[in-house]
């Protein structure tokens, strides 16, 4: 199975402090290739790369949850930069309303050293959308509850076959063979007139699964994304629920429920108010909760 890894550049809701900057998460596959993806891009995304050993110009798809200032506005100067250090290979931009993006880059005098090709995401329904499909995984989106059209995407690895030893011994085959790879490509073999399939002889690994909720209530289509995920990066800008103000966005109580109603192995919480000023007062809010953790600027995560 591939390698997932996330460095968390910005954890901040609507106005970035000292030490959280607007959101935007760098997310790497590593497989049979490598991919490199970002999933927002905030304002002063590129100096916060700029913090870490990543490879800005790797990244080869941007996704944006919706167009709220704070998860767009770091677009115009990481395009501005790849241009100035000659990027040649196109880039992807996935969003809601993807002539935003084309309005928002034709400001000033930009260079076109390279082609961005816009890519529209639905925003409206249940029903969860691929959007990018490689032999190893899959990202798929679906609409969610915020002020604006929004959507929160998921990385879904595929869950691949692999051949068990103790299933061949109990079948009567060899432990090796010619066969397996006609029986990979055919997905059927006959082995002294008995007819063998490949999941006879395999067990499968379930792949992972990584969500990003963007800004959001908690929804049922929220649910749906996220269930069984062994990752959900999840909007949790209010802890207090004294502080709590109906913007369209999650709060712990809900974050709470969320996690006691679905099968998510780990959930990470981040797009927090600056009122939030203690990271050891945040601490003590989730202490009874050991799947959760508080999301802070570089934190480095590996699925």
């Amino acid at each position: 199975m591939g390698k997932i890894e996330l460095t968390l550049l910005g954890t901040s809701a609507g106005v970035p402090t000292q030490k959280r900057s607007h959101p935007c998460i760098y997310l790497s596959y590593t497989g049979e290739k490598k991919f490199c993806f970002l999933f927002d891009c905030g304002e002063g995304t590129q100096r916060q790369i700029f913090f870490t050993h990543l490879n800005f110009m790797k990244i080869s798809e941007i996704f944006i949850t919706h167009w709220h200032g704070d998860h767009y506005l770091g677009l115009p100067g990481l395009i501005e930069t790849m241009r100035f250090e000659n990027r040649t290979k196109p880039l992807t931009i996935y969003s809601p309303e993807p002539a935003r993006v084309k309005k928002l880059l034709s400001s000033g005098y930009p260079s076109h050293s390279f082609k961005i090709i816009h890519k529209f995401v639905p925003v409206s329904g249940q029903k969860i959308t691929a959007l990018l499909e490689t032999d190893d995984f899959r990202i798929a989106s679906i609409p969610v509850k915020h002020t604006v059209p929004c959507v929160a995407y998921a990385l879904i690895e595929k869950d691949r076959l692999r051949i068990d030893k103790k299933k061949l011994k109990d079948a009567g085959l060899p432990i090796q063979g010619i066969m397996y790879g006609e029986l990979k490509r055919k997905g059927k073999v006959f082995f002294k007139g008995k007819e063998i399939t490949y999941k006879d002889i395999c067990s499968v690994h379930k792949g992972k699964k990584v969500v990003y909720s963007g800004d959001t209530k908690i929804c049922d289509n929220l649910i749906k994304i996220a269930d069984k995920a062994d990752l959900l990066i999840q909007d949790c800008t209010y802890f207090d629920e004294d502080d709590f103000e109906d913007y369209g966005h999650a709060s712990f109580s809900d974050v709470l429920a969320l996690s006691k109603s679905t099968r998510i192995k780990r959930i990470i919480l981040t797009h927090i108010s600056r009122r939030y000023k203690s990271a050891e007062e945040l601490q003590e809010k989730i202490k009874n909760n050991p799947c959760m953790e508080i999301a802070k600027d570089f934190m480095k995560v590996t699925v």
